[in-house]
């Protein structure tokens, strides 16, 4: 077993996931609706149960959408999810046609026919995951997964670390397919029904003692990958941040963490934009200020506010949604 950061390891890791590790990978969430009602499932309520799209953070009305997201993120490669994404099949395959140019993955727990696999690798997905509800009778999957590596595709099993069970290591040795064990995660949405069924919260979130379960599988199964809640987040998203902000303009300040910093005027918008202008400053403008280099803003602090110009510095993460973390006024 190879030791990477947070906490995860491997003897293998598929393509998609070497992506991930590498915060190149965009999620796209094609709905969420499920015919599944898995009791860990960790999606938010704002996505639970209704058909909408996402490309990370960015709602979606078209591929142009995700086309941007892409750009954003200078992304290598799409792992396609929800909710189940083959009750939009159609949809599913327009985008890997269309962004056939980049590595796409897709999670699945439909035992799927051979005219959806063929379907699929036709259009040109280049790696499928199956994933067993609550994680049990896996032995139903062992048609799809050889249908899916007749057609070229490397596929795999993905659970998250909730029990063991031998079905599901004896499928995926049998048939030479990776395992993918996710460490347990609380959410919003499955926090009641994991404390009721006896797990307690840890530092991160992670459900304790659900790496142990996942070690267990680790000792057999010949290609494995552990993947742990802190690795998601300091690791995949941290890294996609930083990709993302990057990608910004150049008088933004990218951190360690992948947050942005600049400086921020509020005020008159007609009365900054002239200034902004007039002195060849570049800037980003929001629906209630401008954003500007730190340099600017703090060399400038005193001026602009004789013109009545509110200035600060903030942080903020470089996403769609612009998260603000914090705004400080200068003066």
């Amino acid at each position: 077993m190879k030791r990477i950061e947070a906490g995860s390891f491997y003897s293998y890791l598929s393509e998609g996931c070497k992506i991930c590790r590498r915060g190149a990978k965009l999620v796209l969430f094609v709905t969420g609706k499920c015919q599944s009602s898995c009791y860990y499932c960790p999606i938010s309520e704002e996505k639970k149960g209704r058909d909408v799209v996402y490309a990370n953070e960015r709602p979606v009305k078209s591929l142009e959408d995700i086309a941007e997201e892409i750009n954003a993120m200078s992304a290598e490669g799409i792992a396609i999810t929800g909710g189940e994404p083959l009750l939009k099949l159609d949809y599913v395959v327009e985008v890997i046609e269309t962004f056939n140019d980049l590595h796409t993955h897709l999670y699945t727990s439909v035992p799927a026919k051979e005219e959806t696999i063929k379907k699929l690798a036709n259009a040109g997905l280049d790696e499928i995951r199956f994933h067993p509800p609550h994680l049990e009778n896996s032995k139903i999957y062992r048609e799809s997964v050889r249908l899916a590596k007749k057609y070229g595709m490397e596929t795999g099993i993905e659970i998250p670390a909730v029990k063991y069970e031998e079905e599901i290591i004896e499928l995926v040795n049998e048939e030479d397919i990776f395992l993918n064990v996710n460490e347990l995660e609380f959410s919003a949405t499955n926090y009641l029904e994991l404390e009721r069924r006896g797990w307690e919260i840890g530092e991160f979130y992670e459900a304790k003692n659900s790496k142990e379960i996942a070690m267990k599988y680790a000792e057999k199964v010949e290609k494995f990958h552990f993947c742990s809640v802190r690795f998601k987040d300091i690791a995949q998203f941290r890294r996609r941040l930083i990709r993302m902000g990057f990608n910004l303009p150049d008088f933004y300040k990218v951190t360690s963490e992948g947050t942005v910093l600049c400086g921020y005027l509020e005020g008159d918008k007609e009365k900054i934009r002239k200034i902004l202008t007039s002195n060849g400053i570049d800037f980003f403008e929001t629906d209630e200020g401008f954003e500007v280099s730190m340099e600017f803003a703090e060399e400038n602090a005193e001026t602009l506010r004789k013109e009545g110009v509110k200035v600060y510095i903030v942080e903020r993460y470089p996403t769609y949604n612009r998260l603000l973390i914090s705004k400080t006024p200068l003066g």
